[in-house]
Parts: C-alpha cells; structure tokens; sequence
C-alpha cells in the first residue's frame, strides 16, 4: 500500500509491505511563481551555509519526549535543520512509538520502519527538527539538544497480509549479521578458525541451533526465521487429510523440521511426491584404502553421491513412523529421483485438493538450516488456480527424469524419441518479446535452449526509466553486467515530477537510479581470471563485470558485510564486545541468497522477477528453474521494495565504514553521530549526487 501526505513544510510518502513501511521524506515550501511544491527560500538558505530570521511568534511547550522541545509553529532566527522527527501509532492497540533513537533526529531522506506486523494500520507523524536554542527557558529541565518544528504530518498506511491475498511474500530477517542479533544472543557467541577460499582467519559465529537453552534457542531461530520457515510450515500443513495432494521439488533438503512436515503428512494420509536433486560421479572404489580391481585388473568404479544428494538421503533415513505401512510409503512411494538435469534447482510446492491444482509456493528458500536462519530468502505463495496448474504441467513432466537438454546443445546420448525439458519448458511457454500484459503473472521453466531469456531480462532491465533494483547471489551475468555499465537515462517526467525548476537546470541526460545487492565484495583476482579468459577466446573487450560498472553514477551499489569490531588480536580476531557475528550454517553464500528484479518499482506499473534462478546462463540453459514475472501489481512490488531497501540500507553503511577502517580513517565520529551543521542535507539537493536521485525517487 502507498499513500501520501503534504503540508507547506515537507511531504511523505509512505510505501508498506508486510513487515517493512519505508517512508519517502522532502522539505517544501510554495514557490511564489509556479505553485509548484518545491523547497525554495528556506531551503537555498541551508544548502548555502546561510540561517535565515523567521516569524518567532510560537509559544514554546514542553514535548512528551524528554529529549525534545516542540515549537508549535514557526522557529526562531538561526535555526539549523538536522533532520526528522518521526512517531508511530499503532492504530488497532493505540500504542504510539517515537522512532527517533535515543532522541537523535533522522538525517535521511527516506526511513525503514522494520517493526510494524502484516495486516495492521499506522499512522505515522513527521516533523523536521532543528538544534535547541542555546538559551531556553526549559534548558534547566532536561537541556535538550534537538527540537521539532512545525506541526506535525500524519500519513497513515496499511501493511500487506501475506496470508490473505493472492501473492503471500515472505521474507527471513537475512542479516543475522547484525548489532541487534548479537546484542540478544551474544553470550552464545563462539570463535573458530576457518579457512575459506585459501585464506585462514578467526570468525566468530552464534549459532542458534547451539544454543542450550531451549527457550532461547526457540527465540533466536524466530527471530532469523522472521515468519518464512513458519509460513512454509502452514503451506504444508494445509494438506490436512487423503484429499489433498503435494507435488513437490527439493535440491537441498535437510531442515529437519521441513523433512518432518512432509513425513507428517504421509502420516495424514496426503498423497506427497517429492522430486529431489540427486547427482554424483563414479570414482574407483577402495577397500581399506586399497584400490578395488576386478580379476582382469581394471579398476573397479562405484557412484559416489555429491553433499547434496548424500546430505538429503541422510535426512530422509532420520524420520521415524509409528506405522511400518507409511514408514514404506516414505521410502519407496513419495520420493522421485531427478539425475539428468545439471542441476535440479527447483524448490516449489504444488497444493492440490481431489488432484486440482490450488496454490504453489515458490522461491529462494532451500529446505536447510542456513536458508532459514542465514542468508536472505523468500517464500512466494501464489494463489492462482491457473498458476498452480502451470507448475503441476512442469512437475509431471520433470517427474519422468527426462535429459535437460536436446542431444543436439547436450551431446548427450538419450533416446531420442524422449523429448527433452529444454523443448518441453519453451513449449508451456515460449520465450517472451517485449513486456509482459499489464496485471499477469507470467512463469518461466529452465533448461531452455537458448540464453533469449536472460537476454530478455537484461533488455527489461534496460527499459527501466526510473528505477531498478536488483539482487545477485553469484555475481553478474554478461548481459545484465552490459547494461549497468551504461550510464542510463530516466525520464524527467518521473525524475523531477514535483521539481519543474529544478527541471530546467538538469541536463537532458539525468541518470536513472539502479540498486544492486550482491553477496559479498567481488574479488579482482577473480575477475583478472575471467577477463585473461575472455580475452583468450577473442572477446576481452566485451567482457564487462562489477569493476567496470561501479563507478557508474546511475549505479548504487552494497555487498554482505559484518561490521567490523574494534582492536583485532592476534590472528584477526576482534575482542569487541559488539563485533556482529553470522550464525555460521551457510557454507558458501552467507548474506544474499534471493534472485530478485524489479523495474520501476514506484510507478503504476512495477515489473517484480523472481524466482530460484541466478540471472545466468547456467541457470536458463542447464538447470531446471522456475521463475515469476509479476507485472503491474503494485502490491507485490511493494513487499519486495521495502524489504530489498532493509536489506540494502543495512549493509551499505557497514561496506562504507569498514571501506573506511580499511583504509585507516582515524575519524572520531561513530556512524550514528548526528551532524550538527546543514552539510548533510546538501548531497540530497545536488542534481550531480545519487542522493538527490534517492529523494526524488522516494517522496
């Protein structure tokens, strides 16, 4: 949901998703000339070091907040603006909650409130604040350092219900890595030395599967899981007796709990079948560290099941039943073996009822420990018969272990009376050409036979005229790296909607403004690799990677970061008792695992891409996929943005400060000190600044 408010000072407009409401902020004054909104006398004042003499005839009352003095109306001469103030009221319960910590004002121009609950209605209250006057009649009660201006905005909005509507997106917390995670649970941190990519270091990790005691350790996995593993939990428990069906595909499957939904359900009678990753390789067979031969002394091979597949079987051998007749049925009916694909990178469900397809949820989410309680994920329930029936066509067919791809792009050796799932997926939907119909909900199955996908991906991305935000798990693709080393360009239309002075001073090459959020910090030397081989197959100056477009001024990007503690010891173990720590049950992807796109998310038609698939060539080529192309829902959009910008906003200050610790800053300034001068508002009215982009995007 969005809504907006205004009055003669600021604007908000409010964006709620279901768990996050961001609030898009911005000064105002009436220009004299055009009756436009646009922050003009007041504003040119601060943003040229300047302090302006206004009308001082509010009478001064003392603020139900201790750190704060209110002025009902207008402040007095040298005045200094250092940011919002900014109260919630839950309506339904009548709780109000001031968001400004421990009184300090909020000096940016767009807010996350990552406290509210699904389904409820707030009202929120805005106001700017300046510096104290030196001399209050009031210094002598509680000598506060900031104080509101002006009256108060109200903007009320109302969070998305995940369980009701037709696209039900969760999301986990995803930054286990964080000072309020290790402020809860700290004293179960642990340190361990691990070597990672050939390098060895200290890392500290508080794992919540550890954790002794019981109701702590219950407190901690809700606090990661943050609704997702219990939403996935309901999907399943909502086959509730031999009436209803689940059609399932699982690449990594080990949670324990998610392994016992389904075995509960066997036991319900719900008829389940299970299409599960299973890889491995044949290598020589040893018998007390002996090689095997056979009597001509040829080597002896036996298969061998990769983690994956062998992790799995484990967690299927680990159930338990009371009745002989369903532990059977667990073993030999309900799991089906997918060993030709590259690999089986599904993780969908398929609810039916009398075998008619209902719902299905789909997403990042594998079913692991770390899914849940470590890196980002989303589970996305579509209610849509016609959706479901989709999927259910896709799984019957993946349900009969065809090759992934034709022999003629495989050079495989299947029959080739077996129609292979390359065919069989742009058959259920061929490759789009341009964008999708307004309000559709379109889904694409992998392998394919061409990368036109992908390439299609990259051309929507190119489209975008206002905005793109965008996540990458492993790194970024060829074609989609193309476009965002272009410094494209936006319509000034969206870009400057409320600013038509500001209008005229921009160029006609105003940039659009792409958020990019990518595991960890890419490694040169890894991209000194791919482009030496890039260049040996004749194409090094077409190769194009996150070297080349970070610098690209439409581009604003963040990587998964801890921040970094306070004096290292020997070994570079931090002592600081408010070092974040990770929980430590991923093993490769510790911050972002969602696959995630959306196009000019705050106009009236967002596109919202999502999915299991990487935005690569593997992905659309080799592997089996699914992903959504959600077009012109607004809602969905919004769940998406707001938790996509929660994400960013908390690890784009952590890669800047520990960018500035590495580089051995010896600032003073801790990063929530507040700037006491008007210096921090300026980069939000420079046209050249990407946060004047922010802000104009935002309110």
């Amino acid at each position: 949901m969005r809504s907006r408010s205004e009055n003669n000072d600021i604007s908000v407009h409010a964006i709620a998703g279901t768990r996050v409401v961001i609030l898009g902020l911005n000064l105002k004054q009436k220009d004299d000339e055009s009756g436009d909104a646009f922050p003009s006398t007041k504003l040119s004042a601060m943003l040229s070091g300047l302090t302006m003499a206004d009308d001082a005839n509010g009478a001064d009352t003392v603020a139900a907040e201790p750190n704060m003095l209110v002025k009902n109306e207008s402040s007095s001469s040298h005045d200094v603006f250092v940011g919002f103030a900014i109260d919630r009221r839950d309506v339904s319960s009548g709780k109000s909650t001031s968001l400004n910590f421990d009184g300090r004002p909020i000096q940016k121009f767009h807010y996350g409130d990552y406290t509210v609950e699904p389904g409820r209605r707030y009202e929120y209250s805005v106001r700017r604040m300046i510096k104290a006057p030196s001399r209050s009649r009031y210094s002598f009660f509680s000598r506060p350092k900031y104080v509101t201006d002006g009256s108060p905005l109200v903007v009320t909005v109302t969070t998305e219900d995940p369980s009701t509507s037709k696209h039900g997106v969760y999301f986990n917390r995803g930054a286990a890595g964080s000072q309020a995670y290790a402020e809860k649970f700290g004293e179960y941190r642990k340190w361990h030395k691990v070597n990672k990519f050939g390098t060895s270091h200290w890392t500290s990790t508080i794992n919540p599967l550890s954790i002794p005691d019981p109701a702590k350790k219950k407190e901690a996995c809700a606090w990661l899981s943050r609704g997702l593993e219990e939403a996935l939990l309901g999907f399943i428990s909502e086959a509730c007796d031999n009436c209803w069906q689940l059609r399932v595909t699982a690449y990594e499957f080990t949670h324990k709990e998610v392994v016992h939904a389904f075995a509960d359900a066997v036991e319900r009678g719900v008829d389940v079948k299970i299409i599960r990753h299973v890889k491995g390789s044949y290598r020589p067979k040893t018998r007390y560290n002996d090689v095997v031969k056979d009597k001509e002394g040829k080597v002896v091979k036996e298969w061998v099941p990769d983690k994956t597949t062998s992790d799995a079987q484990h967690a299927i051998d680990a159930v338990g039943f009371q009745s002989l007749d369903h532990a059977r049925i667990w073993h030999h009916d309900t799991f089906l073996e997918r060993h030709t694909s590259s690999i089986m990178h599904n993780k969908f469900i398929i609810l039916l009822r009398d075998g008619i397809p209902v719902k299905v949820w789909t997403g990042s989410t594998n079913f692991t420990e770390s899914a849940f309680y470590g890196q980002s994920n989303v589970g996305h329930i579509v209610r849509d018969e016609d959706v479901a029936q989709q999927y259910l066509k896709y799984w019957d067919k993946l349900a009969q272990d065809p090759p992934g791809r034709s022999k003629r792009h495989s050079g495989s050796s299947h029959d080739e009376d077996v129609v292979p799932m390359d065919e069989i997926n742009e058959q259920l939907q061929p490759d789009p050409a341009g964008t999708q119909p307004y309000d559709t909900t379109t889904v694409f199955f992998s392998p394919r036979k061409t990368s036109d996908l992908l390439d299609w991906y990259a051309n929507r991305m190119g489209d975008a005229a206002s905005s793109v935000h965008f996540t990458a798990a492993f790194g970024v693709s060829q074609p989609l790296a193309y476009v965002l080393n272009q410094d494209g360009k936006s319509s000034l239309e969206v870009g400057v909607r409320r600013s038509p002075r500001i209008a005229k001073r921009i160029e006609t090459d105003e940039k659009l403004l792409r958020y990019i959020l990518l595991d960890s910090q890419p490694s040169e030397h890894s991209s000194e690799r791919s482009r030496a081989s890039a260049e040996k197959k004749g194409r090094g100056n077409e190769y194009c990677d996150y070297f080349d477009f970070k610098n690209v001024k439409s581009n604003r990007i963040a990587y998964g970061a801890i921040l970094s503690g306070g004096k290292e010891e020997e070994g570079g173990a931090s002592s600081s008792e408010h070092s974040e720590s990770l929980t430590g049950l991923s093993t490769f992807v510790d911050f972002v695992h969602t696959k995630f796109m959306l196009i000019d998310v705050l106009t009236d038609k967002p596109t919202t891409i999502t999915g299991s698939a990487n935005f690569s060539v593997a992905s659309i080529e080799q592997n089996d996929e699914n992903m959504l192309v959600v077009q012109g829902d607004t809602a969905v959009a919004d769940v998406y943005l707001t938790e996509f910008m929660r994400l960013f906003d908390h690890f784009y200050p952590r890669d800047k400060r520990n960018e500035s610790s590495g580089k051995g800053s010896n600032s003073s300034r801790t990063w929530i000190d507040v700037v006491e001068d008007d210096s921090w508002i300026k980069p939000y009215f420079d046209p050249s600044h990407q946060l004047f982009r922010e802000r104009v995007l935002f309110s």
